[in-house]
């Protein structure tokens, strides 16, 4: 890794502590970092147990016509599971919508691409195309993310939820099966963009372990984005004002960053806001480990950050606003 960003391509400047902390850990072991994702992932799973395990003993009493089934993270991941897999099945069941949540993407791609691109030049980069699908990879996680807002308050309105709230059911689990479901889909919406790209253009210049490692950490975003937008979901509780609602937090957060141009071109006030958000600091960190030709030690330390916080408190207060209804 080099130690400086392309030339015309600036970041805000990280302590020296925060670039030597990613450093390490860009030097772990792949075995240890699957470890610590593991480790991470029981760690959340637990504190959503933990969270719900008072509503899972409330529906037993209030549904006594089931027999009360085992308790602790075994049954909290069999529920888990099982609404999971009946997500994945609705959705399954609507391809249509699985095709418009990809074309619309796939239409940035080629209005960036072939409309527009010609005619904007980012120091730095030999080609247009390079610096656009990463911004497109995490346009397209905060898009997915998203879905869950409309689904979650789809649920709502429809009376689904109340249903298994009667249920002897953990109620974060309902909630962590609606994201682990945007999650699959979103999985394969990334796929598809890298392909897309890889036809227009597109391609990566640094090894495979900083390529995944930059899909992992838009994946990781798209999720923490996922939590927020449920808790959007329960908020508003209407189908018409999620979308709406959604539209107003993605459109900021997409176009006031560096997703398809440089933020040096903006005015100050907006460029300071640009380079501060999240969204620009997990595209940053995704270019510097896919085209490998700037530091990624900073951005990708800011982009876990920034995901990490979104989903431990987008979960928490999911979970309390999903337990006060």
């Amino acid at each position: 890794m080099t130690t400086a960003f392309p030339a015309g391509i600036t970041r805000p400047a990280v302590p020296l502590w925060w670039d030597e902390l990613g450093r390490r850990i860009l030097r772990l072991d792949t075995a240890v970092m699957v470890a610590v994702i593991v480790a991470a992932g029981i760690i959340l799973a637990a504190a959503i147990l933990a969270l719900s395990r008072g509503d899972r003993a409330a529906g037993d009493r209030i549904d006594t016509r089931h027999p009360v089934r085992r308790e602790g993270l075994s049954a909290f991941l069999s529920d888990t599971m099982v609404l999971t897999r009946r997500n994945l099945l609705l959705s399954l069941r609507t391809p249509q919508l699985i095709v418009a949540g990809a074309l619309m993407p796939v239409m940035f791609v080629l209005l960036f691409r072939y409309v527009f691109g010609g005619s904007i030049h980012v120091a730095g980069y030999h080609s247009y195309v390079d610096f656009l699908i990463p911004g497109i990879i995490v346009q397209t996680s905060l898009f997915g993310g998203s879905s869950s807002a409309v689904s979650v308050a789809e649920d709502m309105s429809l009376g689904v939820i109340d249903r298994f709230r009667s249920l002897p059911t953990y109620h974060g689990a309902i909630l962590t099966a609606r994201t682990l479901a945007d999650l699959v889909r979103l999985t394969y919406t990334v796929g598809l963009m890298i392909l897309i790209g890889l036809l227009v253009g597109f391609r990566f210049h640094n090894g495979p372990a900083p390529i995944l490692a930059g899909v992992g950490i838009a994946l990781l975003f798209g999720y923490a984005c996922s939590w927020l937008f449920a808790l959007l979901g329960l908020v508003v509780r209407n189908v018409e004002t999620a979308t709406l609602a959604s539209f107003m937090v993605i459109f900021p957060l997409v176009f006031a960053a560096s997703t398809f141009t440089s933020t040096e071109t903006m005015p100050d006030w907006l460029r300071t806001f640009a380079n501060a958000q999240p969204v620009t600091q997990v595209i940053d960190a995704l270019r510097a480990l896919t085209q490998g030709s700037g530091s990624a030690e900073g951005p990708m330390l800011s982009a876990l950050a920034w995901s990490a916080g979104i989903l431990v408190v987008s979960a928490t207060l999911a979970i309390r606003r999903f337990r006060s209804f």
